[in-house]
C-alpha cells in the first residue's frame, strides 16, 4: 500500500468514526448522572437489589430512569 493510500485510508476512518459519533449521539439516550430512587411505580419485585438509577435523556427529549443492579 503506498503513502498516499495509507493516509487516504486514515482520513477514511475518522471521518466514518465522527459520523458513527453523531449517530451514536442522535439514536442514544445521553446519560446525564445517577439517582438512588425512581418515582415511577411499581411491577413486582426486581430480580436483585436496586443500587442505582441512571437519569437519562431520550432522544425525543424525554428523561427517564434506568436502573442498575448490585452484584
Amino acid at each position: 500500500m503506498s503513502d498516499t493510500a495509507l493516509v487516504t485510508a486514515a482520513q477514511n476512518a475518522v471521518i466514518a468514526l465522527g459520523t458513527l459519533n453523531t449517530t451514536l449521539k442522535q439514536v442514544l439516550p445521553v446519560v446525564q448522572s445517577t439517582a438512588t430512587s425512581a418515582s415511577a411505580g411499581t411491577n413486582g419485585d426486581v430480580p436483585a437489589q436496586v443500587v442505582g438509577y441512571l437519569l437519562i435523556t431520550l432522544p425525543n427529549g424525554t428523561p427517564a430512569k434506568v436502573p442498575y443492579y448490585g452484584i
